[in-house]
């Protein structure tokens, strides 16, 4: 494994997005253009939330074609059963997963999850743009936010290190 990358709430084929979320009309060609920068020997981890509508269509044409090794952590719009999203370009499909990384328990989920002693961190995608809904003082959740981040897929080792920086920022200036 080369580099382990992160993305969530792609929903291709979601047009109300451009106005829920303000993303831009072409959204989906960035998203598209972000995947080619991984590699065979790069994993991508899916916070959930692929597309809506044509999922077969999506699958074929865009997830089937990224090239290196894809887990997706099934989201609130994500309806097929696992064996479907394995049959149609993932390797990997659940509604949590942990792994130790980078220094890091971590535990991957669509939503935001409450600490349940398992883990160090909570890399979750859902909230979109709207990180106030978010828990500020809740420092165990980094939320993958395309609308926030860009528009590309995320190195988890650099996401984790800005997030890092980042709540121990808030921490200083909230004391």
């Amino acid at each position: 494994m080369k580099n382990t990358y992160i993305t969530t709430d792609t929903h291709f084929n979601h047009e109300l997005l451009t106005r829920l979320c303000k993303r831009p009309e072409d959204y989906e060609a960035q998203i598209i253009k972000g995947f080619e920068i991984l590699k065979a020997e790069d994993t991508l981890i899916h916070l959930g939330d692929i597309c809506m509508g044509d999922v077969k269509g999506v699958h074929e044409k865009i997830i089937q074609k990224i090239p290196c090794k894809k887990t997706l952590i099934k989201g609130n719009h994500d309806d097929k059963s696992y064996n479907w999203y394995m049959d149609n370009g993932w390797d990997f499909v659940c509604d949590r997963f942990d792994a130790k990384l980078y220094g890091y328990k971590i535990a991957f989920t669509h939503k935001p999850i409450p600490w349940d002693g398992e883990f160090d961190v909570n890399v979750h995608g859902h909230l979109h743009d709207l990180p106030h809904r978010a828990d500020k003082t809740n420092f165990i959740n980094a939320l993958v936010s395309l609308e926030l981040h860009g528009y590309t897929p995320l190195k988890l080792d650099k996401f984790l290190d800005k997030w890092k920086k980042d709540i121990w920022r808030n921490h200083e200036t909230s004391n």
